[in-house]
């Protein structure tokens, strides 16, 4: 790790000398059991190490191991959230921020720092237990498409695989990255725009030359046209269901992805671009209420439970993943997707062919872009 450069940049972002010392010295106890911190963030930012790190009150009273390798002389769970807090530390450090890092001189270390901040307090995080209880009170609000559109998406795109993977090949995108075996994605080419030069280019306030393994970007309407014309036999037009709010339940993104952490590959598959087709799956989104706080977007055992309920939804005749990956099975049976009450899928097929028939226009379309 970088110690000396990170004391000085805790230092720079006005700790006590004495507190950015003690924070590097944590940092180094973690390297020597988990090891190096520059490693582990270069894999996933650190995230897996910091998620063993958690050790809630719940696990205190049941005296349940720590799940990091790293010995505690005194209270677990104080002495992991102050090892979590040094770590959290030294990714910000990694990312860079809030500054950079300038020569701190000498004489900066040693004048009077009674104006400089302490360390933010340490707050306890909700338990496995807690997110348990959360989960079987949303369940029943979480909206799922009926099998039957998923099913009805899956045979069309059967039929027009052959011809869709060949354009995207041509136009120098991985087909695999939008379209495998059985799947459900509606807009092949079409994926979220990510960054600063892709947002401005899709408002029309700059140009960009070629868009990196993408035909089209979009701001998150695509993913809605399906259950727009599900519902409403329209286009969608800027607006959804009154209190509620899209979400995917595995990453589509490149930032933050978490699918190498999620998911196993297997057959000698190596994750290094995300499955980009996701974001359009029609397997892959959910309607969530807006005062529950998307809670697919932060909670890893959610997001699971959400993925299997889908899977024992299409899983029949639809890979919601390439058939090359499988979910973790990290949660014990009291995560069972049968010890959850959920709401009945929703939507028929009335307009089912009416979204086909615009689906394939705007392929179509997309496909003879230059």
């Amino acid at each position: 790790m970088k110690k000396q450069e990170f004391i000085k940049w805790l230092i720079a972002m006005r700790y006590k000398p004495n507190v950015a010392n003690t924070r590097a010295g944590n940092c180094e106890t973690v390297c020597t059991y988990e090891g190096d911190l520059d490693i582990l963030f270069g894999k996933d930012k650190c995230s897996d190490l910091l998620n063993r790190l958690c050790y809630s009150t719940d696990d205190e009273r049941n005296n349940r191991p720590t799940k990091h390798k790293i010995p505690i002389n005194g209270n677990k769970r104080t002495g992991s959230a102050t090892l979590k807090q040094a770590v959290s530390l030294y990714v910000k450090f990694l990312n860079n921020e809030s500054i950079i890092v300038r020569n701190t001189f000498p004489s900066q270390l040693n004048h009077n720092n009674a104006s400089l901040k302490n360390d933010w307090p340490t707050w306890e995080e909700p338990s496995e237990n807690d997110e348990f209880k959360l989960a079987q009170i949303i369940t029943k609000y979480i909206r799922f498409l009926s099998p039957d559109i998923i099913k009805a998406i899956v045979n069309d795109n059967e039929k027009i695989k052959e011809t869709v993977c060949t354009i995207l090949e041509a136009k120098g995108i991985k087909s695999e990255l939008y379209f495998w075996d059985k799947t459900s994605c509606c807009f092949p080419g079409v994926r979220r725009y990510a960054g600063s030069s892709e947002i401005s280019a899709y408002r029309g306030r700059s140009e960009i030359n070629s868009i990196e393994d993408a035909i089209s970007l979009d701001d998150n309407d695509y993913p809605k046209q399906l259950w727009s014309f599900i519902f409403r036999g329209l286009q969608f037009s800027k607006f959804g269901p009154l209190g509620y709010s899209l979400a995917h339940l595995v990453d589509h993104k490149k930032d933050k992805n978490r699918m190498s952490e999620e998911f196993l590959f297997i057959n000698g598959y190596k994750f290094d671009k995300p499955f980009y087709g996701l974001y359009t799956c029609a397997s892959n989104s959910v309607y969530i209420p807006n005062n529950l706080m998307k809670p697919t977007d932060f909670n890893g055992a959610i997001r699971n439970l959400l993925f299997r309920k889908a899977e024992s939804l299409y899983g029949d005749y639809c890979n919601l993943i390439p058939p090359y990956i499988e979910p973790k099975n990290i949660y014990d049976e009291k995560w069972n997707i049968d010890n959850f009450e959920w709401a009945e899928p929703v939507g028929t097929l009335d307009y089912i062919e009416q979204f086909l028939d615009f689906r394939n226009e705007r392929l179509i379309k997309l496909f003879n872009k230059k």
